[in-house]
């Protein structure tokens, strides 16, 4: 619902009237359409009246009615109206739970959202479980949305992450915070991983990682018959991506890359590969309303055991520089690092919201690094088979 009003009331005058009408809400608005950028290309999204006096009434009643003018401008018009959310198109609500429930679909929601573009329209309604969600699938009213988005970033559902750390007593990080808490620790933690001058100190440990990679990618050479191939690049770059943003954030190395990686390290790797792994549990998790837990309990436990093995590593990592920092300056040594060392001296956040960060910042970045890595390695095969067909042909 606030992902509509922002892109409804930019370069608008404030609504005016939310009735409420069942689930959903009725959005009557005024704009004054100053080179306001094109919010309704899908057609499906406006509705015309032919008969004018019908027209008329219309807008004087919901407001000022729009149609596409020349370079995708909205201009008055008065013979359309601007739908209301609940008339939106999209899929039913059964529709979606066979979709996702029965036929496994969120191990395929970007088919499912393609499909949905075909049938609906740039911006549809959809509901997953208890959750009603509006989708937008245009790059140009994304960008609108972003950037009316104001100083701090609205979150999509997030109850799921935010019960956790309820129960369990834990602080939001940069991932799950919302508003001033995130203004907050942005504002923090960009001194040291925002500015060039601060990251290029990063660069000799990242190198490190770099040339353990390589010496593990001829080790894994070594051991296939070929003595060529490496058969399972996922895990690979799973696991040096770990290693490299582990390096930044912990400033220690985990080992990842060895040929006998530390027993505290592979359980780590278990429990970030179980969060990645049980996406579709994690999905679950957030939709199953807390009532039925006790039916269905397998989503939210899954989910909350992956989430107390990142914490706990965290945890592990963070007290024990923790421990070193306080013995140094019992020693009276001068104390300098990175990141997490800047962390615990300024104070400026406090230790469970450090662990928060460390522990999101961690699950983030691998997945980044990760994907990032795998999708470079497919665009460089992508050329290389296309050079070689050139030569062929």
């Amino acid at each position: 619902m606030s992902l509509l009003l922002k892109v409804l009331k930019t370069n608008c005058k404030q609504a005016l009237e939310p009735e409420r009408r069942g689930c959903f809400y009725r959005v009557v608005f005024v704009c004054r359409f100053q080179q306001m950028p094109k919010i309704s290309s899908s057609p499906a999204l406006e509705v015309q009246n032919n008969p004018a006096a019908k027209a008329a009434a219309e807008d004087k009643e919901e407001g000022m009615a729009v149609t596409e003018g020349a370079g995708g401008l909205l201009k008055p018009a008065h013979h359309h109206r601007v739908r209301s959310l609940r008339e939106m198109p999209g899929p039913s609500v059964f529709s979606n739970l066979y979709e996702f429930f029965w036929k496994d679909g969120f191990s395929r929601i970007h088919e499912i959202q393609q499909k949905h573009t075909q049938e609906y329209g740039k911006i549809f309604k959809s509901h997953f479980g208890f959750q009603f969600v509006v989708s937008i699938a245009d790059r140009d009213m994304v960008a609108q949305v972003l950037r009316a988005e104001g100083g701090a970033p609205q979150r999509a559902n997030m109850e799921s992450w935010q019960e956790y750390r309820d129960l369990r007593g834990r602080a939001t990080g940069l991932i799950s915070a919302e508003g001033d808490q995130w203004l907050k620790m942005r504002k923090v933690l960009r001194q040291k991983i925002l500015k060039p001058e601060d990251v290029s100190v990063f660069s000799g440990p990242v190198n490190e990682v770099i040339t353990d990679l390589i010496k593990r990618i001829h080790t894994l050479r070594r051991q296939e018959e070929d003595g060529e191939t490496v058969t399972d690049v996922n895990n690979l770059f799973f696991k040096y991506s770990m290693e490299g943003v582990a390096t930044i954030l912990y400033e220690c190395r985990l080992g990842c890359l060895e040929n006998n990686v530390p027993e505290k390290t592979v359980e780590y790797i278990e429990a970030l590969a179980l969060m990645f792994s049980v996406f579709k549990t994690a999905m679950y998790a957030g939709v199953i309303p807390k009532w039925l837990r006790p039916l269905i309990p397998k989503p939210w436990n899954v989910f909350c055991r992956s989430w107390d093995g990142l914490f706990k590593f965290s945890q592990i990592h963070v007290d024990k520089k923790l421990k070193d920092i306080q013995s140094r300056l019992e020693q009276g040594e001068e104390v300098k690092g990175g990141l997490l060392t800047y962390l615990l001296l300024s104070k400026e956040l406090n230790l469970e919201e450090i662990y928060a960060n460390m522990t999101e910042m961690l699950l983030a970045g691998v997945d980044t690094v990760r994907d990032l890595l795998l999708s470079l390695l497919l665009f460089v095969i992508f050329l290389w088979v296309s050079l070689i067909a050139r030569q062929l042909s």
